[in-house]
C-alpha cells in the first residue's frame, strides 16, 4: 500500500500517532510506504518517523513539497489553519513516481482501527477517486455551486487511482478552476475537490472515515437535523458504528482529542493510540478558543444532546454561510 500523509510540524505528532495505528493493525500487509508532504518538519519529528518504521519494518519517503507551496500561493489558493498543505494533494499527478498507481490519502487527525487492505484494493468502478460522505456538509452545497442531488464529501480518507487522475487532467482542471473560477471557499481544498471532480467520485462506507457527531449524537438526532437524501441510510451508518475502520477525529466543539479538558467523543481512542507510540511524552495544553466556543462547550456538557445539536446546526449553517460571503467577497475584490 501506498499511503499519503501531508501536514505541518504543528500537527507532526498527530500524524505519527496515526501512523502508529496504521502499523499496528495492517501487519499483515507485506509492503506498506508512507509518503509524507510536509511543511518545516523538525529533526527530531523526522527522527521518531524513522524509529517507528524501522520498528514495524515499513518505508517512509518524504516528498519537496517547497515548490508545490509557492505555485499554490501564486495561484491565490488560501492556507488553512496557517498551513498550504492541504492543497497539495491535488497535485498528486506530479508528486509520485510512475510505478505509484493507486495512493490513500489519510489526514493526520485519523486513527485506523482495523486493516485497510480491502478498502486499498477496492474496485473504483471507472471513478478516479473514492471518498465518504461529508456529516456536516450538506448546509452549503448549494453555497459553492452544487445541486441539491449532488453528493459532498469529507476529505480526510481518499482514495486515488492516480492513472485515473491524469489522464482526466483533474489538476489542470483544478488550477483553471482556481484561476478563473474561484479560489476562496470555506472548506478550501475539500470543496474544490467536490466541485472540480463532482461526478467521478465513488462513495465509501462511512465506516472509512467516520466522524465525531456519529458517536456523540443518536442517529435519530442526527437526521432530524442532518437527513437528506444524498447520505447514508440509517442502517448503514449503525453497521458502521460496530464495523469502524478508520475514525477522524476533526474539531469537536472547538477542541480535538490532543486539547487538554477537551470533550471530544473519540478522545479514549487517540489516547490509547498516542500512549502506544513515540509520542506519548506529548503534553496537552488547552485549546486556544474564544468566548462563543467556550460557551458551546458549555452548553455541550448541560444541554441534552438531541438539543444540543439543534442549536448546534444553526450555529453551523450560519457560519458556513457568513464564510461564504466572506469568500465572494475576496472573488470580488481578486477581480477589481
Amino acid at each position: 500500500m501506498d499511503i499519503l500523509y501531508q501536514f505541518n510540524e504543528k500537527y507532526a505528532p498527530y500524524a505519527g500517532v496515526s501512523m502508529t495505528s496504521l502499523f499496528m493493525n495492517n501487519r499483515d500487509v507485506n509492503h506498506i510506504t508512507v509518503w509524507i508532504l510536509g511543511e518545516g518538519l523538525s529533526e527530531k519529528s523526522v527522527s521518531r518517523y524513522e524509529a517507528l518504521a524501522g520498528e514495524y519494518g515499513r518505508k517512509i519517503r518524504y516528498i519537496d513539497a517547497a515548490a508545490l507551496v509557492d505555485r499554490i500561493k501564486d495561484m491565490g489558493m488560501p492556507s488553512y489553519r496557517g498551513s498550504y498543505a492541504a492543497n497539495i494533494r491535488m497535485f498528486i499527478s506530479e508528486i509520485f513516481p510512475e510505478d505509484v498507481k493507486r495512493v490513500l490519502y489519510l489526514d493526520a487527525d485519523t486513527i485506523i482501527l482495523a486493516g485497510i487492505s480491502g478498502l486499498y484494493d477496492s474496485d473504483l468502478k471507472d471513478h478516479s477517486l473514492a471518498m465518504v460522505y461529508d456529516s456536516l456538509g450538506e448546509s452549503h452545497k448549494s453555497e459553492i455551486g452544487l445541486s441539491a442531488d449532488d453528493g459532498y464529501y469529507n476529505s480526510g480518507v481518499i482514495l486515488f487511482d492516480v492513472d485515473a487522475w491524469k489522464k482526466r487532467g483533474y489538476t489542470g482542471k483544478i488550477i483553471d478552476h482556481v484561476k478563473n473560477v474561484r479560489a476562496q471557499y470555506p472548506s478550501p481544498d475539500q470543496d474544490l475537490i467536490n466541485v472540480v471532480c463532482k461526478g467521478d467520485i465513488l462513495t465509501l462506507s462511512p465506516g472509512y472515515n467516520f466522524q465525531p457527531v456519529h458517536r456523540a449524537y443518536a442517529i435519530k438526532d442526527y437526521f432530524r437535523n442532518y437527513g437528506h437524501t444524498t447520505y447514508y441510510s440509517k442502517e448503514e451508518l449503525e453497521e458502521a458504528s460496530v464495523n469502524t475502520k478508520i475514525i477522524h477525529f476533526f474539531r469537536f466543539v472547538g477542541e480535538f482529542p490532543w486539547n487538554k479538558g477537551n470533550v471530544h467523543p473519540f478522545n479514549d481512542i487517540f489516547d490509547e493510540y498516542l500512549n502506544s507510540s513515540l509520542w506519548k511524552d506529548y503534553v496537552k495544553e488547552p485549546a486556544a478558543n474564544g468566548t462563543a466556543l467556550k460557551c458551546e462547550k458549555v452548553l455541550y456538557r448541560i444541554l441534552p444532546r438531541g438539543l444540543f445539536l439543534d442549536i448546534f446546526r444553526i450555529g453551523h449553517r450560519l457560519f458556513y454561510s457568513r464564510s461564504n460571503k466572506m469568500s465572494e467577497n475576496n472573488k470580488i475584490n481578486r477581480t477589481m
